[in-house]
């Protein structure tokens, strides 16, 4: 289903690197990027309900994001203000503030996604965590035109699958002992127009839970000048959580 669909890439260079050099080239273009400004849709699908909406977006790494979300007809609806102290959403429609600190707890209570600070950061930047210990590769290939990692290590297993040209993580699986999906998740529609390659579609899907975040990107810049600080409204209904 990741690769089934999607039309075949032209493959530029040749296969050959190892592993250490492939992932130092995606670790350079991940910290190349230093801040994301965009815009385009965005989806949050659940068992409860699912919603969708656009979305302008302004981001800078590492330690802030704020995102203004649309409703129909381009009714301002919600903002998200998050950064390594708080995270904030106002529910414009409601004047209610929801605000805790920025770790799993506070995002599940509010959108039931079990997402941490970085890991949200991420799904905006098209970026996936690497396995932290290089002894537990157990396998390492080519595969469609693209590298492929699958790391063992405490019985969870990590797979990645690398687009070569554009050293960008396209699909990225991690599974429990038991060899269940815990999250699965994809990046695609790769812009390499700039000089750093950046995905327009991003999904990630927690299959247990039966819940997914899906981004597509309209239009996005990297490394302008950006602010992100965000103030709510005097008469605003606060609640911590």
């Amino acid at each position: 289903m990741l690769t089934g669909c999607a039309p075949q890439k032209q493959i530029t260079h040749e296969r050959n690197l190892g592993i250490d050099a492939v992932l130092a080239r995606v670790r350079q273009r991940n910290e190349a990027i230093h801040t994301l400004t965009g815009n385009g849709s965005i989806s949050v699908e659940s068992p409860e309900q699912s919603a969708s909406g656009s979305f302008d977006l302004m981001l800078r790494k590492p330690d802030s994001v704020l995102v203004e979300i649309h409703g129909p007809f381009g009714i301002h609806a919600a903002t998200l203000a998050l950064n390594r102290q708080q995270f904030v959403f106002f529910n414009r429609m409601q004047n209610v503030a929801f605000i805790g600190a920025p770790d799993g707890k506070t995002i599940n209570s509010l959108f039931r996604l079990n997402m941490q600070f970085d890991e949200i950061l991420d799904a905006f930047t098209g970026e996936f965590p690497l396995a932290v210990n290089p002894d537990s590769l157990v396998r390492f290939d080519v595969e469609n035109g693209l590298y492929v990692a699958t790391y063992k290590d405490h019985g969870q297993v990590r797979e990645y699958h690398i687009d070569g040209d554009a050293f960008l993580i396209t699909a990225y699986r991690l599974v429990d002992a038991e060899g269940k999906a815990i999250v699965t998740a994809m990046a695609s529609r790769t812009d390499e127009s700039g000089a750093i390659p950046m995905p327009r579609l991003l999904r990630v899907i927690f299959p247990a839970e039966h819940r997914s975040i899906t981004v597509a990107y309209s239009d996005l810049h990297l490394n302008d000048s950006v602010s992100c600080g965000f103030t709510l409204p005097a008469d605003v209904q606060k609640e911590y959580r």
